[in-house]
């Protein structure tokens, strides 16, 4: 009896645990693949020379062979976007060795001629489109796809300018007057930009004036592509008082970009003139009578002459006769 009660424990036992299969990894096929050492959706950064925008970009991807045999891979490589005059240079056409992993160059550059990252670029997004295509005994067998964002790097600066100007001078201003004109800032890197510092000063005139404060140059002011033709324009009073002499003064605006912290100096030059001396009416009559009189006494010096030489011949003549 306690034997059958045991029995009944031990079957009972055995149906209560719980079955338990063995997994056995499924072994995964060979094949091929090809990725960037890059992070996955990471933009790359390409640097561009400040003075040419010129660049040499190189992008590391890797391609793993896990077939019990070599295989001969070749690339192509496309942009998402117009991306001229560049030149790309790939590995060619490489053999990767049976169940081996190997990294590779794909060098993407610009030496001349490029001006497409200049002005408006700081925002240019593009996209490598890199393919490759797997080869086993010269016969084509499978392509993949990779694709990395990169993007110039932002390049500050500006300019200052004026209007309007003729001759490389500005406006001629008469003493006790003022003119108007037009500071223009303008962006030469390819980034939008601000003013963080404007000075404006004169050099060689210091007793002239401006006005700025309706000009809308101010720290703070943002130059946008988005402005017309890519600045901000203000215009400035300039004013030379009544006491001015004439002279060529210059007028200087010194900017300081935000972006990069440099500061930029435009000047342009300009004369001043002093207003004609009028002479008054009573001081032309003495002058005219002055003259008058002048010429009264110079032409009655011969007369004078001529009285003294009669009188000298009558003396002389009394004298003999006594």
């Amino acid at each position: 009896m306690k034997m059958k009660r045991f029995l009944v424990v031990i079957l009972l036992m055995v149906a209560l645990v719980p079955a338990s299969t063995a997994q056995i990894p499924e072994a995964e096929p060979p094949g091929w693949e090809i990725g960037w050492e890059a992070e996955e959706d990471e933009i790359i950064i390409f640097e561009l020379d400040p003075d040419t925008y010129a660049f040499e970009l190189i992008l590391e991807f890797w391609i793993e062979n896990t077939y019990l045999i070599p295989i001969d891979v070749d690339f192509e490589t496309e942009f998402g976007e117009t991306f001229e005059p560049v030149q790309v240079d790939d590995p060619g056409k490489v053999s990767i060795p049976a169940n081996s992993n190997e990294s590779f160059e794909l060098k993407i550059s610009c030496q001349t001629s490029c001006a497409l990252w200049s002005v408006n670029s700081g925002g240019y997004l593009t996209t490598v489109d890199f393919t490759a295509t797997n080869y086993v005994a010269d016969q084509e067998q499978s392509s993949q796809e990779i694709s990395q964002k990169i993007q110039p790097s932002s390049i500050y600066g500006l300019e200052v300018t004026f209007e309007p100007v003729s001759n490389g001078k500005g406006p001629k201003i008469n003493a006790g007057t003022y003119e108007t004109i037009d500071v223009i800032v303008g962006l030469t890197g390819n980034a939008d930009d601000a003013i963080s510092k404007i000075d404006m000063s004169f050099r060689g005139c210091p007793q002239m004036n401006f006005d700025a404060k309706d000009s809308g140059l101010e720290a703070g002011t943002v130059i946008s592509s988005t402005d017309s033709g890519n600045t901000k324009k203000g215009s400035v009073k300039l004013s030379a008082p009544s006491s001015h002499p004439d002279k060529t003064c210059k007028f200087i605006v010194a900017v300081t970009s935000e972006g990069n912290g440099i500061s930029y100096t435009g000047e342009v030059e300009f004369v001043v003139e002093a207003p004609d001396v009028k002479v008054d009416d009573e001081d032309e009559d003495e002058s005219t009578t002055e003259s008058s009189d002048f010429e009264v006494q110079d032409s009655s010096l011969p007369a004078i002459s001529s009285l003294l030489c009669i009188l000298t011949v009558l003396l002389s003549a009394v004298i003999r006769r006594n």
